[in-house]
């Protein structure tokens, strides 16, 4: 039997579900994560109000040094989430998803902006025409040159491979969302589990739920009619592997696809414990512990890492 895994945080929330309207048709969340000066941050809200959105999810990482009472109160349809704990954008992410009464949600930072001409219908479109899981806008920088955003997954033995490309048609599959920028469906990502957020690590945490969406049978697309512009300088990704490495490549790369399932096979604990960097005994526990977890969710693997890659473009 498959099991979905859950996600569960725990958050403040200033502001109310209440909405005054949309200009959309369907149900879109607005979901803004922060990390630029919280003196603008009311501006920000205020501009991104505009466009019109269902509703506002910020999701703030540290202390308040604005008033967002008063904020909420002029934006109806506006909420501010207050996580507890470390900060770490894929649980934020997570949360805002739990929490959007929205059927789809974006996630955009303070830091980029949304060209406004055509979008309520080029995001409207996306929704009536796309079968993704995640919509990736181009990305472009502040001069409106477009940043790679096409990731392309390959293999050289054990070790995964991304190219990151732009994209030259309009519409490309892509293995995850570049700054976990992107058109979400909220119902088919919270089946997913959502981003890990025990990845400490922001580039393996957007690998791992791309990747383990892709394995699961779900597909992600870039969309050039759709942009997202920045206006400073895009963030740059230490993308080295870090302690919870080990936990993506059992949960990933290491699974093989067998009949109508997946396995992950014992004799893979060697590979696992080369690359792990753990004493022997913590080796075997993580790997036992990680074999576990994937044969509560064998029936979600559709495919597998070795597979995936091989066909990859071709489907």
């Amino acid at each position: 039997m498959s099991g979905t895994p859950s996600i569960s945080e725990t958050y403040a929330v200033l502001g109310n579900a209440w909405s005054p309207g949309s200009r959309f048709r369907l149900r879109v969340s607005l979901v803004v994560l922060t990390r630029g000066p919280a003196l603008f941050r009311s501006q920000v809200l205020t501009d991104f109000y505009s466009l019109g959105f269902f509703e506002i999810l910020c999701v703030e990482t540290g202390e308040l040094h604005y008033d967002a009472a008063a904020l909420v109160q002029d934006l109806p349809g506006l909420r501010i989430l207050i996580p507890k704990g470390p900060p770490n954008v894929g649980n934020a992410v997570n949360l805002a998803a739990r929490e959007a009464k929205g059927d789809r949600f974006l996630v955009v930072w303070d830091d980029q902006v949304i060209p406004e001409t055509g979008l309520h219908s080029k995001i409207e479109g996306l929704w009536e025409q796309s079968e993704n899981l995640a919509v990736v806008p181009e990305l472009r920088d502040r001069q409106g040159r477009e940043l790679p955003c096409v990731l392309v997954p390959g293999l050289e033995g054990d070790r995964l491979k991304i190219l990151a490309l732009g994209a030259d048609q309009e519409h490309v599959e892509t293995l995850f969302a570049p700054d976990y920028t992107a058109l979400y469906d909220r119902r088919r990502f919270l089946h997913t589990g959502g981003y890990d957020p025990q990845m400490t690590s922001a580039f393996w945490q957007k690998v791992d739920w791309g990747l383990r969406s892709r394995l699961w049978g779900e597909s992600l697309a870039v969309k050039r009619a759709f942009k997202v512009d920045y206006c400073g300088q895009p963030p740059m990704e230490d993308q080295t592997p870090d302690r919870s490495y080990p936990r993506f490549f059992l949960r990933n790369l290491a699974v093989r696809h067998v009949g109508d399932h997946g396995v992950l096979p014992f004799r893979r604990f060697w590979a696992h414990a080369r690359r792990a960097g753990m004493p022997f005994g913590q080796s075997l526990a993580v790997f036992l512990h990680e074999r576990e977890w994937v044969k509560t969710h064998k029936y979600l693997y559709q495919t597998d890492a070795r597979v995936l890659t091989e066909l990859w473009g071709t489907q």
